[in-house]
């Protein structure tokens, strides 16, 4: 056990009303360092076997931390190319999903030393799927998702992007 093992318990409703009066910028910014942390406790932990784990694998591990923090489940869907990482029961609720997003995102940068930008693409009965996609595809999903396209619409057009259609 080190130092940063310490932890603190907040309740999901005073988490969520200082995210409400923090703002967007600040939101992502905690979150993101939540996530690094997970994602720093994820890589010492599989250590120079993470190169070798496949995405299932990775994906139980980071799964396991964020239950152990009390953000919820985790899961992985491949929708071709597309990486799709579903939370489920996360006492955050729909309210919480931007920080969700931002804990995920700064995961996966600390833990595989990779960019990506994680976003919230649908929610349904207590789950949010987020899509994560290069920084250069996150403007371009932002972009369908606000011009109305679906978030099928939008994978679809992720997996036909080697073929000019994004």
């Amino acid at each position: 056990m080190d130092a940063t093992d310490a932890r603190l318990l907040v309740p999901p409703l005073a988490l969520l009303d200082l995210c409400q009066s923090a703002g967007q910028d600040a939101i992502r910014a905690f979150g993101r360092q939540i996530g690094v942390e997970v994602g720093r406790r994820v890589a010492q932990r599989l250590g120079s076997g993470l190169d070798r784990l496949g995405v299932a694998s990775f994906i139980e591990h980071l799964g396991g931390d964020l239950a152990l923090i009390g953000l919820g489940s985790l899961a992985a869907e491949r929708w071709g190319r597309a990486l799709i990482l579903m939370m489920s029961d996360s006492p955050l609720g729909q309210e919480g999903d931007a920080l969700l997003a931002a804990v995920l995102e700064g995961a996966i940068e600390r833990a595989l030393v990779r960019q990506a930008n994680v976003l919230a693409l649908q929610r349904e009965a207590g789950q949010t799927r987020f899509l994560v996609v290069s920084v250069e595809a996150a403007a371009k999903v932002r972009g369908w998702l606000a011009g109305g396209q679906s978030w099928g619409e939008v994978l679809a057009r992720l997996n036909g992007s080697g073929r000019g259609e994004a």
